[in-house]
């Protein structure tokens, strides 16, 4: 199963990438402007499914796109076919194929395509996080102060509080937060210390499921904004080196 996410994966990311600034939006699923459907992601959710389906036919599947298909088996495969859609459709490059696969509800296998910059992350429980097969660790970096984070992008309630704390803590400390408007994206630089942490704290199971794997397999301390284990069910997720973690938890008390 190790190969076969990684080449099922990578497969759908290079299907994605050919579409790449020659389709759009197809269908909206909701008001919202980047809750948006194209054809690529038809397409990878497709090709997907099917290649779990034939090869795993007593597996389970959860896909933001075609819904829960014998999702109460032991091992249920979760696929985010483009994560980042809204960055699809208008040309920005910043978005990812994600699957990982669950076991009894522990993410076991994971797998990040970021086909615009042809980067392959992977992880599997207690054997590490990689990228295009070279073994990764995050941030090293212990403290919040000069740390550059990334996370959730929607201005919604829980989001406004975080930044209403990190500028709080900005007038002792020098901080910057960015999102690239991509799960995949943002956990991807967290993961290989291209970013010092990471604080997500919208979306739904496909979005959180493939990326704490890879996150806690790259160093990172991976939590809930109390602390708690992170679990993919919590759609919420604090992860950084363990003493940076620390720090950041003292600014997701209140969120």
């Amino acid at each position: 199963m190790d190969r076969f996410i990684r080449t099922i994966t990578r497969a759908a990311g290079t299907a994605v990438m050919k579409k790449f600034g020659k389709v759009g939006v197809k269908y909206m699923k909701s008001e919202a402007l980047w809750d948006c459907v194209t054809e690529a992601d038809l397409l990878a959710d497709s090709m997907i499914v099917k290649a779990i389906k034939k090869n795993y036919p007593t597996h389970g599947i959860i896909s933001e796109e075609s819904g829960r298909y014998q999702s109460e088996a032991e091992y249920v495969w979760v696929i985010d076919p483009i994560d980042g859609t809204f960055n699809f459709a208008n040309g920005a490059p910043q978005f990812g194929v994600m699957v990982c696969l669950m076991r009894k509800g522990e993410v076991v296998l994971s797998a990040i395509d970021l086909p615009a910059s042809k980067e392959l992350f992977f992880a599997k429980k207690g054997w590490g996080a990689f990228l295009n097969g070279k073994r990764i660790h995050c941030s090293r970096r212990r403290r919040v102060h000069n740390s550059f984070g990334t996370g959730s992008s929607s201005i919604r309630t829980r989001t406004a509080k975080l930044l209403l704390a990190l500028i709080k803590a900005a007038k002792k400390e020098d901080i910057q937060f960015a999102s690239m408007a991509s799960m995949a994206m943002n956990a991807c630089y967290a993961a290989c210390g291209r970013r010092d942490w990471m604080i997500a704290l919208t979306g739904a199971l496909h979005d959180f499921a493939p990326v704490g794997l890879i996150l806690s397999e790259a160093g990172c301390k991976v939590t809930d904004t109390k602390g708690r284990t992170w679990k993919p069910q919590a759609l919420e997720i604090v992860a950084a080196n363990p003493s940076l973690h620390k720090e950041l938890l003292k600014l997701t008390k209140g969120v």
